[in-house]
């Protein structure tokens, strides 16, 4: 069994889903963050703003991505089948609005990659395919119902053994450390970082950046089905209901380096727009036909930050000098995740738990 002392900085869905790795596998492990699950939510921390649902991004550009979301997408099926309360299997459908790609490049395409583990994978036919839509696809997938499943990672956390701590501010990586925060987490062995957008300070990292996603959260418990819409120039819109609460989540966006954190009603107008032509279901009974976006019983307007990093995912071995202390702690960088982190997060967090391994025994790893 393995041994050692572990601390995680970060406890959004990356941070969490690391963390229960490392206890199931014999380390001590403490959990320090500024922002925690049961917080009313912030812009400065993503993972209670997302969607969310498991529909991999992943193309034969990144296929590492690829073995972490089908990773995923593995253990959440087992929870479902283990009756965990926010995950449910739901019908997708999935639209492009270009061709489908041809040769090597349909092979590794987004969809074609899913068509490798998603249950009921079709190609849909002509006559299923909406005006505009050049080609498609259904699948099984698998809605997260970010409300509440965040804070179930906290208490299995927690039930396991672990401990939250809640720190303020941090300036640096090693200031998480230091004797001066705690005493018990100066003794760490291991610092992993799952800082997310903190990153870019913390480390710091200058490829860190916010991708900003705007949603509009409406009542609208019928809908079962989700439902994404992909253009050129990366123009998307989707559809995840959330079935806890009869809530449904319509996107989207993704706008690089904008830190703005209010909603901007042009944006929302767009949104729901063109969702609802997505989806006409979308309106109360007594109103299809002839409402309009007007009629959509709108819960709330949000905005997150992604937390992404240019070249993907940063998931590496380091070292970090503690201030003023004059000695050297073993840091794994886990962050970059953008907007995929919960349908990689346990794919992820299982390469992260073996490079806390590789660490301890000799210090230097990398993926």
């Amino acid at each position: 069994m393995p041994t050692g002392h572990i601390v995680v900085l970060g406890a959004g869905v990356i941070g969490l889903s690391t963390a229960i790795r490392l206890l199931e596998q014999g380390y001590e492990v403490d959990v320090v963050a500024r922002d925690l699950p049961q917080d009313p939510k912030s812009i400065a921390f993503t993972s209670p703003w997302a969607g969310a649902h498991h529909v991999s991004v992943a193309t034969g550009a990144d296929m590492r991505m690829h073995e972490f979301d089908k990773r995923t997408f593995e253990v959440m099926s087992s929870m479902i089948e283990q009756g965990h309360e926010s995950l449910f299997y739901c019908t997708q459908m999935e639209y492009r609005e270009q061709p489908r790609p041809t040769g090597e490049a349909d092979e590794t395409s987004q969809l074609s990659l899913m068509s490798r583990y998603h249950p009921d994978f079709r190609w849909l036919d002509a006559h299923e395919l909406p005006e505009g839509i050049q080609h498609g696809a259904t699948f099984k997938a698998i809605l997260i119902d970010t409300p509440t499943y965040l804070p179930s990672l906290a208490t299995q956390f927690e039930k396991l053994g672990g401990r939250l701590h809640r720190c303020e501010s941090l300036s640096s990586l090693s200031s998480a450390l230091s004797s001066s925060s705690s005493p018990s987490l100066a003794r760490a062995d291991v610092l992993v970082n799952c800082s997310g957008l903190g990153a870019w300070t913390l480390v710091p990292d200058d490829k860190v950046f916010p991708t900003r996603g705007q949603l509009v959260i409406v009542r609208a418990p019928w809908v079962a089905e989700g439902k994404t819409r992909l253009g050129p120039g990366g123009v998307y819109d989707y559809i995840i209901p959330r079935p806890k609460s009869g809530h449904v989540v319509l996107g989207g966006c993704a706008e690089k380096n904008n830190w703005d954190p209010k909603p901007r009603p042009d944006m929302a107008r767009r949104i729901k727009e063109r969702c609802l032509a997505l989806c006409p279901k979308l309106l109360p009974p007594d109103k299809r036909g002839r409402g309009t976006i007007d009629d959509l019983d709108v819960v709330e307007d949000a905005v997150g930050l992604r937390p992404t990093r240019e070249g993907g995912i940063r998931l590496e071995a380091d070292r970090v000098r503690i201030e003023g202390e004059g000695r050297d702690v073993p840091v794994v960088h886990h962050y970059g995740h953008g907007g995929y982190g919960y349908q990689s997060s346990w794919g992820s967090a299982e390469a992260a738990a073996e490079l806390v391994k590789a660490a301890l025994s000799s210090g230097r790893s990398k993926l």
